[in-house]
Parts: C-alpha cells; sequence; structure tokens
C-alpha cells in the first residue's frame, strides 16, 4: 500500500460532481482515519491504489495478493499502464469474465454494527451496449467464475452483495443493487449515475451506511444518488447478517471488441461501534 491523498477541497458541499483522483470530501469528511489508522478508534480500514498487484492467470482461480483473482480462459486481471496505478480486468470471448475480491471480509451492515464509508473509482473502456458489464461493492465469502459475482447477461449472481451493477446492455449506467442468498434481488434505483459513464473516463461510486438512521446512501462523484433503510430482519432481505468485503468483477456480453474495465484506487472503513 502506498501514500493515498485522504480528501480534499469543499468538505461541506454535496452539489460538486468531482471525479478527479482524490477521495470525495462528502462522504469522507467525517471519518476518522487517521484514528482507525494509529488504534484510537475501534474500526477497520481496507484501501489500496493498485500500484502494487499480482496478475491472475487466465483460466484460473488465484490468490494475487491479498486477493482471490478469477480469470476465465480468455480472461486477464493485469496491471494497467497509467501513472498512479490501476487493474484492468478483462476477457475476449463471449459469456467469459474475470473478477478480483479481498481473501477477507471484515465488515458488516446492519444495525448492531458501526458507520461504513465505501468508494471505488473505476472506468471502462466502453460504453457501448451488449459489450460488458461490471460489478463493484462489497460481497460476502463466495467462489469467483464466470457467473459469480456476475451471472448472465444483466443478472448477478444468488450471493450475499451490495454495491453497483453496470448492466451489459447498459453500457454508459450503473444500477445501485443488494441481495441477501436466497432472496430476490433488488435494485434500490436503476440508471443511479447522475453523470452517465463516459469510455474511458473515471467514474467514482461510494456508499455511507449510518447506523443513526439505517439508511445505506449511495454517492457518485461525491453526489448522493439514492439511498435505502437497512432493515432490522437478519437476511430476509438485505445481507446484513453476513461479513461483506470488496468485489469487483467483469462479463463480456460478445467476444468481438468487448472491451475491459479498470481500478485505480478503493477505501472501505467501518468504525465498530
Amino acid at each position: 500500500m502506498t501514500n493515498i491523498v485522504n480528501y480534499g477541497g469543499n468538505q461541506g458541499t454535496n452539489d460538486v460532481n468531482d471525479a478527479d483522483s482524490k477521495f470525495s470530501p462528502f462522504i469522507w469528511k467525517d471519518c476518522p482515519l487517521r484514528e482507525i489508522r494509529d488504534g484510537t478508534t475501534e474500526g477497520w480500514l481496507d484501501e489500496d491504489d493498485f500500484m502494487s498487484f499480482v496478475p491472475v492467470p487466465a483460466g484460473s482461480v488465484a490468490t494475487a495478493g491479498g486477493y482471490y483473482g478469477f480469470a476465465d480462459t480468455g480472461g486477464t486481471v493485469v496491471v494497467g499502464d497509467e501513472v498512479g496505478g490501476s487493474v484492468v480486468l478483462s476477457s475476449d470471448g463471449d459469456n467469459e469474465g474475470a473478477s478480483i475480491a479481498r481473501q477477507t471480509k471484515c465488515f458488516q451492515i446492519s444495525r448492531s454494527h458501526g458507520k461504513l464509508w465505501f468508494e471505488a473509482r473505476v472506468k471502462s473502456s466502453t460504453i457501448t451496449d451488449t459489450k460488458h458489464g461490471f460489478f463493484l461493492g462489497l460481497i460476502d465469502t463466495c467462489t469467483q467464475s464466470a457467473t459469480v459475482p456476475i451471472a448472465a447477461a444483466g443478472t448477478l449472481a444468488d450471493e450475499n452483495f451490495v454495491g453497483f451493477h453496470r448492466l451489459e446492455g447498459d453500457g454508459d449506467q450503473v444500477d445501485a443493487v443488494y441481495r441477501a442468498d436466497g432472496v430476490t434481488q433488488v435494485t434500490v434505483e436503476a440508471d443511479t449515475l447522475d453523470v452517465a459513464l463516459v469510455a474511458d473516463t473515471y467514474t467514482k461510486l461510494g456508499m455511507i451506511y449510518n447506523p443513526a438512521d439505517y439508511v445505506l446512501t449511495f454517492y457518485q462523484n461525491g453526489v448522493k444518488t439514492t439511498s435505502y433503510t437497512v432493515v432490522a430482519a437478519a437476511g430476509t432481505d438485505f445481507p446484513n447478517d453476513v461479513r461483506l468485503g470488496f468485489v469487483f468483477a467483469v462479463l463480456n456480453a460478445t467476444g468481438t471488441t468487448p472491451g475491459s474495465s479498470s481500478i485505480d484506487k478503493f477505501r472501505i472503513a467501518q468504525l465498530a461501534v
């Protein structure tokens, strides 16, 4: 892990849509990052800027540093060639995929756990429909494959997760989604982005869970897009009864120039209470 700027700019605004390389001030303004890092506040922190990463061999599930990585026969999970570091996920065949997920699942979004912050910066080489989809967010322990966490065109696997889904058939938008395994997936909001995706251009996607009112709020580039109230019942609607960790995945819709998706940083923090 190398040095990441915490945040910058006006920490009190929620109406400035900024996709630059800094973490969004409106998301992180009240997160005690320094105190969590030095142990004076009880909590957990996971972050990466991908300036150091172990590529995943094609046709395998493999450990890659602190990640589990998956790449289909034609899939690649490689270090990106850009300033500041990144990881690029792609595959060259129909319905082939690639993914990375943290081996440890350190976080839980429930009424008995503390405030949580999440943000990552991602981009896709193409926003053309029917090329590839991606999923970004938090997921329970699972075996990654060509059908996990993205099951097929426009659908996600029967797993515990919460995050952002770019459907293969809607290349310039993402949906805010969650699912408790064995329960029907919920789309909190379809086409949740205030600013549509642009090809080969980063956007920042984030979430805050506030246990004061049990509200999970979704953000793009530091601007609120939609929200959901986490239920009290365990695992009957929302995956509030399991530990979750970072995941990023792609699945192709075509074997002809399907493109790729990249990530250059993420951060997740949670208070113990």
